[in-house]
């Protein structure tokens, strides 16, 4: 979530910034996966963007590319699983502060994730 410094110095205030990006992304992660769930949309945006990355790397050739290949396959693996995307962040955000309806919310979040075609 790009935090990079903490609040102070403390070995015991680094350690609860730490617990509390923790807890962040993990709600985070729990009402994306909702959203998917009871509002059945995804981010449609992010996956074009994967395969297109999964695409580009296939394109190589060689043995040396296709190590590379599973390395990179494992680290946006993990990377996906613990990073959300900016765009859905600024959402979460920005609806937080306005206070809008659950409806408008839900359908400004379908205009950002959805493929435009």
């Amino acid at each position: 979530m790009n935090e990079r410094k903490s609040w102070a110095s403390s070995l015991a205030a680094k350690q609860s910034h730490a617990i509390f990006e923790c807890l962040a992304h993990n709600l985070l992660l729990l009402f994306e996966e909702r959203l998917v769930r009871e509002e059945a949309i995804r981010d449609e945006v992010e996956e074009k963007k994967q395969r297109g990355r999964t695409c580009s790397k296939a394109r190589k050739s060689g043995t040396m590319e296709k190590v590379e290949m599973a390395r990179n396959f494992i680290n946006s693996a993990v990377t996906r699983a613990t990073q959300r995307t900016q765009r859905f962040i600024r959402w979460v955000r920005v609806r937080i502060y306005q206070r809008a309806p659950w409806s408008e919310s839900i359908a400004r979040l379908r205009e950002l994730w959805t493929l435009q075609t």
